[in-house]
């Protein structure tokens, strides 16, 4: 199976988890309509969405394809509800928490600790930060400093009303999730820790995925022309 990114939902596994748990619950959970988001997530938010995060944490479940661990499947389905803007119980998203180390590089282990502190829980969508894979796959090889980089906006995502992040750096210390004047680890420059005993606590997850960096990575955020640009952008200049 394909990895064509390094953040959450850019690999073929991952595409096959949304297509299962498409499955599962009778409608796909990437819709980009407005009209049919708003009932998707009036049925998640009508206790469907905690029915299936139970029969999905549950030790007996199993997945449709046996490699997809019952972790993976979780966190994919807790990422898609919140882009769709759904409320996830309280219990779940402690659920969650506990997955991170179930992830296997430090992209992806940001993308979830983040949108689990910020998301807002209130109807808000996420964006999740990843490119869609089809842009992904098109810009795979490619060594350009805008949209062929493998983010969209930033790696860590942000909430839909809110401007996106350039760096791919914790926002919180990733032991104990205090935040404020944070130690940064010195070899990857992405994970952060409030104090030495943190980063120590820490380290038989961390020391997985910590892999050298020269620098913190800095996510280009492209430029997206307003609604009234992109709307008259192939209109004649004006003669006036």
């Amino acid at each position: 199976m394909g990895v064509w990114g390094k953040g959450l939902l850019q690999s073929d596994d991952d595409c096959d988890i949304t297509g299962d748990l498409a499955e599962m619950f009778g409608f796909e959970l990437l819709s980009a309509d407005k009209e049919t988001r708003e009932g998707i997530v009036e049925k998640l938010n009508g206790g469907l969405l905690a029915q299936k995060f139970d029969k999905i944490l549950s030790p007996a479940f199993q997945s449709r394809t046996g490699h997809h661990k019952r972790e993976r499947v979780a966190i994919i389905l807790g990422v898609l509800a919140m882009g769709m803007g759904a409320i996830i119980e309280s219990r779940h998203l402690t659920a969650l928490k506990v997955l991170r180390p179930w992830l296997p590089n430090m992209e992806q282990q940001l993308q979830l600790i983040t949108a689990l502190d910020e998301y807002k829980n209130d109807g808000t969508p996420w964006v999740l930060g990843s490119k869609p894979l089809p842009e992904v796959m098109a810009s795979h090889g490619k060594r350009e400093f805008d949209l062929g980089d493998e983010f969209w906006f930033s790696g860590l995502g942000h909430s839909f009303d809110e401007n996106p992040t350039s760096e791919t750096v914790s926002k919180m210390c990733l032991n104990c999730g205090e935040k404020g004047d944070l130690l940064r680890c010195s070899r990857c420059k992405m994970a952060r820790y409030c104090n030495p005993d943190c980063q120590r606590i820490d380290w038989s997850t961390h020391k997985k995925v910590c892999h050298f960096r020269s620098e913190v990575r800095c996510c280009p955020v492209p430029n997206i022309p307003h609604e009234e640009e992109i709307k008259h952008e192939d209109a004649p200049a004006s003669t006036n």
